[in-house]
């Protein structure tokens, strides 16, 4: 299994739903999907839609959700809202000085460096995800399963296909990290773990196996930041932002965006 290929593609497939999200216009070919009165409530709480493209939009509710991905970790900066800072421009030697100083965004720009614009292994990135994770940014469990995946897959040509027990170990933390994702509320990332973890998880790892695993991520995590150094804070988003109702619908019902025209047959707030 070439776990990197697999991994990054899955990554793109979840990006691709998260970044500078875009309106196209509706296919009514495909099957109508439900839309509740529930979901209709959750647009009116944004007054600002107009038609686009056949396809209603708020600059209220992409600004939230720009927000949020930015919020949890996530590559914003193709994003219209988004606006360039200092870390852009600084080298990668200026970033990690800064982070071993306690420099919150310069640790983040580093982790999205070598994660999600890598052009080596991704455990190269593992270190710097780690304290992003540490700092609460769920989107980079997404690195930290990465990083094991790679490093299981290296085990496996070394083990010339038998059984270890350090590819035991590795695989448990793989399957910890995928639990640990769950702490966090970030649909994403849960999807992404979710979609890993039945290639790992073999009859010989039990439930309560990763659930030891977990914990002792856990506490890592814990005393991390508890011994995390006095930092400039430097961040502009709080890591602890709710996803907007709406797109929490969306995802959680899997349902396209475009369902959100439904709600505007007779609705008197919108505008052409």
């Amino acid at each position: 299994m070439n776990f990197q290929h697999i991994a990054t593609g899955l990554f793109l497939c979840l990006c691709s739903m998260l970044v500078n999200a875009k309106h196209v216009e509706p296919d009514y070919a495909r099957q109508p999907q439900t839309v509740s009165e529930e979901l209709c409530e959750a647009v009116k709480d944004y007054d600002d839609w107009k038609i686009y493209h056949d396809q209603w939009i708020s600059e209220a509710y992409d600004l939230e959700r720009y927000q949020w991905q930015a919020s949890k970790g996530y590559p914003v900066k193709d994003s219209r809202f988004y606006e360039k800072t200092d870390y852009d421009k600084y080298s990668t030697e200026t970033l990690m000085r800064l982070a071993q100083e306690g420099d919150k965004a310069a640790n983040l720009e580093l982790a999205q460096r070598h994660y999600y614009f890598r052009s080596g292994k991704v455990t190269d990135a593992e270190h710097f995800c780690y304290m992003a994770v540490v700092d609460g940014f769920s989107a980079m469990t997404s690195c930290m399963i990465s990083s094991y995946g790679e490093k299981i897959a290296r085990q496996m040509a070394k083990d010339q296909g038998q059984s270890s027990e350090r590819q035991l170990k590795l695989r448990l933390k793989l399957l910890g990290w995928a639990q640990i994702s769950q702490d966090f509320d970030d649909i994403f990332a849960q999807q992404f773990a979710e979609i890993l973890k039945p290639g790992y998880q073999r009859n010989d790892i039990t439930d309560a196996m990763i659930k030891d695993a977990a914990e002792s991520i856990r506490e890592e995590l814990k005393l991390a930041r508890q011994e995390r150094k006095q930092y400039k804070e430097t961040l502009t988003f709080d890591v602890k932002q709710k996803m907007p109702e709406l797109w929490r619908m969306l995802e959680q019902n899997k349902l396209e965006e475009q369902v959100i025209n439904s709600c505007f047959i007779e609705n008197e707030y919108a505008t052409e």
